[in-house]
C-alpha cells in the first residue's frame, strides 16, 4: 500500500471535514447585498429533565427548537423550547436564555411548559414569559439579576378556549395573543370555522392572592371589523389561527393569522381610538397566499435582524451591506421556508433568505451583533481532530 505524505493526509483531513460540515447542517442562502452568519446554537443545559441511566454519568442535554425572540437594551433574550409539546403536556422544560450583543451566552433559566413570548419591562428589566399556547397556560417573570422566578396561572380554560401565545409590552401595558381559539360556523365554505373570541388581551399580573393569576381582558376579537390594507375597504376579518405578536415601529400590535396568511394590526391598543387593519400576503413570484410564523421591522440602517430556525436549532444573524431600508419588515415564512421582505403596503413577500427549516421568531437590533459563525468553528475543531488522527497514522508508518 503506498504510503502518503504528511502533507497529502492533511489535504484528506480538510476534504473530510468539509463533507463533515456541509452534511450536518442546513445551507441557507441569502440573496445579493445580505450576509448571513449564525449568532445563537444548541448549548448543553443541565436543568433540563433527563433520564439518568444506572451507572452512567448523566450527560446535560442540549436546547432545542428556538423560536420567540426580544432584544432589550444590550440583551438578547431567546426562548428554546426544546420540543415541550404546546399544552406542556410532558412536564418539560424550556430554556430562557440571555445573551450579549456578540452572541455570547451569559445566563439561562429553566421555565416549566413550553415557552413561547417573550417581553421586557424596559422600566425594571423584568422579563415575562408565556407558557403552553395550546392551553393550560401560564406567565413567569423572571428577574435576571437575582435569578427569581414569579408564575401567574391564566384562567383554565380561557374565553377564547386556547392558550395564550405572544407577549409584548407597550406603553408600560403587557398584551398577549390567543393561541388555539375554540371557532363557530364551521361548514365547508368555512372549514376553519369563525372565531369570534378575543383575540388580542391586556394582562395584569395579579399578586394579591396565591397562587398568583394572569388577568387577561380582551381589547379586540377574531371578527372586529377592520380595515383591509390590500384593498381599503372594511371587511369583518376572521383571525382564526392567531400565533406570534410583534410590533411596528409606531407601536401598533401585529399578530399573525398563520394558517389565514393574514397579519392582523392593531393601531392604539386598548386606547379609545384604537382601530384594527389585516393585510393578506402573497408570494411575489407565485401570487400564492403564504402563510407566515412572525413579522419584525429593521429600525436603523445599520442594524442587525436576528431571526430562528427551530427546525435546525439555529438562530441567525443578518445584515444589509447598504443598509437596510428604513422600517422595512421582514416576515418568517412557513410556505416556503424562507425569510421574506414584506411590502407592508401590499402585503407581497420577497424571499431573502431561502433554504431554511422552519423559521420562526424575529428580532431587530439598531446596533452591530455577531458572533463566530459555529460551522467554522466545527470546521477548526473536526479539522484539528483528524489532522491529530493523520499524524498519529503518519508517525507510525515511519
Amino acid at each position: 500500500m503506498r504510503k502518503l505524505s504528511f502533507l497529502a493526509l492533511c489535504a484528506l483531513a480538510a476534504a473530510a471535514t468539509a463533507g463533515l460540515v456541509s452534511s450536518a447542517k442546513a445551507n441557507p442562502i441569502a440573496a445579493a447585498g445580505y450576509t448571513l452568519t449564525t449568532f445563537a446554537s444548541p448549548f448543553a443545559d443541565a436543568g433540563l429533565n433527563q433520564t439518568n441511566v444506572t451507572g452512567t454519568t448523566p450527560v446535560a442535554p442540549m436546547v432545542a427548537s428556538p423560536d420567540d425572540i426580544t432584544i432589550s437594551g444590550g440583551n438578547v433574550f431567546i426562548g428554546w423550547g426544546n420540543n415541550v409539546p404546546g399544552d406542556g403536556g410532558n412536564g418539560g422544560m424550556s430554556t430562557l436564555a440571555e445573551y450579549n450583543l456578540n452572541g455570547t451566552l451569559e445566563k439561562s433559566f429553566n421555565i416549566q411548559g413550553h415557552l413561547e413570548g417573550i417581553a421586557v419591562d424596559p422600566a425594571t428589566g423584568l422579563v415575562y414569559t408565556d407558557q403552553n399556547e395550546d392551553g393550560n397556560s401560564s406567565m413567569t417573570i423572571v428577574n435576571t439579576t437575582t435569578g427569581s422566578q414569579a408564575r401567574f396561572g391564566y384562567p383554565n380554560p380561557s374565553a377564547h378556549g386556547g392558550g395564550f401565545d405572544g407577549l409584548q409590552m407597550v406603553n408600560g401595558n403587557l398584551y398577549a395573543s390567543a393561541s388555539s381559539p375554540n371557532t363557530i360556523n364551521v361548514s365547508p365554505s368555512n372549514p376553519n370555522g369563525t372565531n369570534v373570541s378575543p383575540l388580542i388581551y391586556q394582562i395584569t399580573a395579579n399578586t394579591a392572592s396565591y397562587p398568583y393569576n394572569a388577568i387577561p381582558a380582551g381589547i379586540v376579537n377574531g371578527n372586529a371589523q377592520a380595515t383591509n390594507l390590500n384593498t381599503g375597504q372594511t371587511v369583518t376579518m376572521n383571525n382564526f389561527d392567531p400565533d406570534s405578536l410583534n410590533l411596528t415601529p409606531s407601536g401598533s400590535l401585529i399578530v399573525t393569522n398563520e394558517s389565514g396568511a393574514q397579519l392582523t394590526i392593531v393601531n392604539n391598543p386598548g386606547a379609545a381610538n384604537q382601530s384594527v387593519g389585516v393585510l393578506n400576503l402573497t408570494n411575489t413570484a407565485t401570487g400564492a397566499p403564504a402563510s407566515v410564523d412572525d413579522t419584525g421591522f429593521a429600525t436603523s440602517t445599520n442594524g442587525t435582524l436576528l431571526f430562528a430556525d427551530g427546525k435546525t436549532n439555529l438562530v441567525y444573524a443578518l445584515t444589509a451591506a447598504g443598509g437596510f431600508a428604513a422600517n422595512q419588515a421582514f416576515s418568517s415564512d412557513k410556505t416556503n421556508h424562507t425569510l421574506d421582505a414584506l411590502n407592508f403596503s401590499t402585503g407581497a413577500l420577497t424571499p431573502i433568505v431561502t433554504g431554511l427549516g422552519s423559521p420562526a421568531g424575529i428580532a431587530f437590533s439598531n446596533s452591530s451583533v455577531g458572533t463566530p459563525e459555529p460551522a467554522s468553528l466545527l470546521t477548526l475543531a473536526a479539522g484539528g481532530a483528524v489532522l491529530v488522527l493523520a499524524r498519529r497514522r503518519f508517525n507510525s508508518a515511519h
